[in-house]
């Protein structure tokens, strides 16, 4: 039991693959590595085969996985010491890259506004020019028609529209209790009629107010006449259509069913000779609807005819300009916080950055000219002694003569891998870094005033392709 306790909690992992035992620079005891490599046992093994032969000149297998072994931790080592050191070399070039970025920040903020004015340019000084030729032609459009005062008309048709459509919705279903009485299909089957009565009203009403009727507010006495007589026929027409339906309604309320006929027949025997009071309501309401049509047409745009589409011209042209304008406007904020950020990490990075690469440094160069020689020489010794080991033991299990080689010393030799040049190069370079670090920390508050003045430069260039100013 307690040998089976031992050999549980022993380094005891078998030779083969990559030795994890050897993953650092922790140094491993002799007793524990003739577990580990089961030296004694091999030996014994070995021997009681009188292996290696007797005649043998070269070493056996077991004697060159030591040596091997004892290469492969050099090596790793090393290769550890190259990587810090190819870590050092890179992390110093990464801290001069931040060394010339803040040496050309200010041109390169500069270029990037400027490359960005090169794309835009072209499109904004379109957008300028249609602003111009639109304000040229609003101007002469106020001439033309001594106006004097701002146009005026909504900014959104979204209230008018919902008020058109309120009214024939409202309409329809007063109309529709009109109708419903003279229905087969009571309720329902009036509103059909009454939608299609409602919509003539509220919809004409709304046209002619947004288009026709307006024209009676124009200065030119041709279109001010044609303006007063839209407005002459279309209450006519209002008044005869509504009244036209008051005569429909009595005759479908009778239970006609030439109503449409009869009721227009009897509209012009006489027009006004209507007796239902319902059917007179019919008619006071279809015209009160198409009054409040009409009004909500002529509130959708500016009163005199034109003058609310040439001035929305002018403004849809601003609104494009501006958009362009202010597209720049925003990338050159963008820029100019993007490299002021930048700036302030670069900074603020090459302070940690001095800090860790002196240290790794040291660090470094502690480890090439002290731990390395002493981690190798250890090694040295020891694999030595394992070799020496694994011979001894060997001749106590064989019954032949060992090979002449058992009596030379294991050659076990590794390399100085001296680095002073390269850890030299990377002070001076370091040092390099600290001291620029120490002018950039001092010339960086000049220059974020310095990039500010060049945005707002930018800015105020801007200006020119603003027409209005």
């Amino acid at each position: 039991m307690f040998s089976w306790l031992k050999n549980l909690f022993t380094l005891k992992p078998k030779l083969k693959g990559v030795d994890k035992v050897f993953s650092d620079w922790s140094i491993i005891s002799y007793e524990d590595l003739l577990i580990h490599f089961e030296v004694k046992e091999t030996a014994q093994e070995e021997g009681e085969k009188n292996s290696p032969a007797t005649a043998a000149e070269t070493p056996d297998d077991f004697h060159n996985k030591l040596t091997t072994r004892f290469k492969k931790i050099i090596s790793d080592r090393t290769a550890d010491i190259t990587r810090h050191l190819d870590s050092l070399e890179n992390n110093a070039e990464r801290a001069n890259e931040k060394l010339n970025f803040l040496d050309g920040i200010k041109s390169k903020f500069k270029n990037k506004l400027d490359e960005d004015l090169e794309g835009y340019e072209p499109v904004i000084t379109k957008a300028n020019s249609r602003v111009r030729s639109r304000k040229e032609e609003l101007n002469t459009f106020k001439s033309l028609n001594n106006l004097t005062r701002d146009a005026d008309y909504p900014d959104a048709l979204i209230w008018y529209y919902f008020i058109l459509i309120l009214l024939v919705v409202v309409e329809s279903f007063i109309n529709a209790s009109f109708f419903a009485r003279g229905s087969t299909g009571g309720l329902a089957g009036g509103l059909t009629i009454a939608v299609i009565i409602s919509g003539i009203n509220v919809v004409i009403g709304y046209l002619v107010g947004k288009y026709w009727a307006k024209l009676s507010w124009s200065i030119n006495q041709t279109l001010k006449a044609v303006g007063l007589v839209g407005f002459g026929i279309w209450g006519l027409l209002t008044a005869c259509f509504n009244l036209t339906v008051g005569h429909v309604r009595t005759r479908f309320e009778e239970g006609d069913s030439e109503a449409m006929n009869t009721g227009f027949e009897a509209f012009l025997n006489s027009p006004f000779g209507l007796t239902d009071f319902s059917s007179w309501m019919l008619v006071m309401i279809g015209s009160l609807f198409a009054l409040i049509a009409l009004y909500d047409g002529l509130r959708s745009d500016d009163k005199y005819p034109g003058y609310g589409a040439v001035t929305r011209n002018l403004t849809d042209a601003l609104d494009e300009l501006y958009s362009e304008v202010g597209n720049l406007k925003d990338n050159a904020n963008d820029y100019y916080d993007s490299f002021l950020s930048q700036g302030d990490t670069a900074i603020k990075d090459l302070g940690q950055d001095a800090t860790s690469l002196r240290s790794t440094h040291d660090f470094v160069k502690e480890r090439i000219n002290n731990e390395y020689p002493k981690y190798c020489n250890y090694y040295q010794t020891v694999f030595a002694d394992l070799i020496g080991s694994y011979r001894n033991s060997n001749l106590e299990y064989r019954d032949t003569k060992a090979p002449t080689y058992f009596s030379e010393k294991p050659i076990l030799e590794w390399d100085r891998d001296n680095r002073d040049d390269q850890l030299n190069g990377l002070s001076i370079k370091i040092d390099k870094i600290s001291s620029e670090l120490q002018v950039k920390t001092a010339q960086w508050s000049l220059e974020r005033q310095e990039l500010e003045a060049i945005k707002l430069e930018f800015l105020n260039n801007l200006r020119k392709y603003d027409s209005i100013s």
